[in-house]
């Protein structure tokens, strides 16, 4: 049985990466760590990023799990215009999330719809802003309900 974090993590960015971003050259890809390339963020990047899943007992056998799915957005920039525009394509981005009106919902795993929560931070930590680039982390926690029991392949 596969990971529910790898395919949430997998879904989200399928559907991200079909919705037509301004500006038109942000790219989005799926990856199992955000490895940063500076020279090669010239133009909008979008990482989507399993995270992390936190299991509580809400039942005898049953079980609900929040996954949560890291999502990188970032790019080098040189004026105020393009940081307006960097925030303007992550607000897009988070109402995308917060919506969840994706035309390939059915590619979603089973019992993942719209998320519990979603957060943003910008700039965490005040990284890389010496080599002017400008990022964000969106967060998205997709809440399961599972019963407490291995799955027979």
């Amino acid at each position: 049985m596969s990971s529910y974090l790898r395919e949430i993590a997998d879904a989200l960015a399928t559907s991200l990466g079909e919705v037509s971003w301004m500006p038109a050259s942000t790219t989005v890809e799926r990856k199992n760590w955000a490895s940063i390339d500076v020279e090669g963020m010239e133009d909008p990047v979008v990482y989507v990023v399993p995270g992390s899943a936190d299991v509580s007992r809400i039942g005898r056998l049953t079980s609900q799990t929040d996954y949560e799915i890291n999502v990188f957005v970032g790019r080098r920039v040189t004026s105020d215009a393009d940081v307006d525009e960097m925030l303007d394509l992550a607000d897009d981005i988070l109402r995308h999330i917060k919506a969840h009106e994706f035309d390939d919902l059915e590619e979603w795993p089973e019992g993942v719809t719209s998320p519990q929560a979603v957060t943003i931070d910008i700039n965490p930590a005040d990284a890389l802003n010496e080599r002017n680039v400008w990022r964000a982390v969106i967060v998205a926690t997709y809440r399961i309900a599972e019963f407490d029991e291995l799955q027979q392949e």
